[in-house]
C-alpha cells in the first residue's frame, strides 16, 4: 500500500511539472532555474562571507580576553603575544567584512595594536583599554 502511495505521488508530481512546462514553456522554466541558482549561489556567498566575519571576530574577543588574564597574572609577555593573535584575528576578519565596517575594524585594529606597544613597555592602565576593545567588538558582533 505504501509502495502504491508513493508511485501514484511521483506519478502525480511527473504530470504537474508536465502541464507547468507546457503552459510556461521550457525557456521560461529554464530561465527561473537559472535565476533561482544565481539567488541560491548569492545568499550562499553572503551567508560564508557573514560566517567568516563573525568567526574571525569572536576569535579576536577570545584571544583578547585570554590576554586580559595574562595582565591579570602579571604575564605581560604572553599578552603581547595574545594581543598580536588578535589584531591576526581581525585582518582576517576585515579580509572578509564589507564596506561598511572595514573602517571599524581598522580602528580597532589600530587600538589593539596600541595596546599591544603599551604592554610590550610596560605601561600601567591597559586592562582597560583591552576592555574597551572588547566592548567595542561586542558592538560589532551585536550589530551581525
Amino acid at each position: 500500500m505504501l509502495r502504491f502511495l508513493g508511485m501514484l505521488t511521483i506519478v502525480g508530481l511527473a504530470f504537474v511539472w508536465g502541464v507547468y512546462v507546457g503552459r510556461e514553456g521550457p525557456e521560461t522554466v529554464l530561465h527561473k532555474a537559472k535565476q533561482l541558482s544565481t539567488q541560491v549561489l548569492a545568499s550562499t556567498s553572503t551567508l560564508e562571507r557573514n560566517l567568516t566575519l563573525r568567526s574571525s571576530l569572536v576569535n579576536a574577543k577570545e584571544r583578547l580576553v585570554q590576554a586580559k588574564a595574562e595582565l591579570l597574572d602579571r604575564n605581560y609577555g604572553k599578552a603581547a603575544t595574545g594581543l598580536g593573535e588578535a589584531r591576526q584575528a581581525l585582518k582576517k576578519a576585515m579580509e572578509a567584512a564589507g564596506e561598511e565596517h572595514k573602517e571599524k575594524l581598522k580602528e580597532v585594529m589600530e587600538k589593539v595594536e596600541a595596546v599591544k606597544h603599551d604592554v610590550q613597555a610596560l605601561k600601567t592602565g591597559v586592562q582597560a583599554k583591552v576592555d574597551e576593545i572588547v566592548k567595542e567588538l561586542d558592538q560589532l558582533l551585536a550589530a551581525r
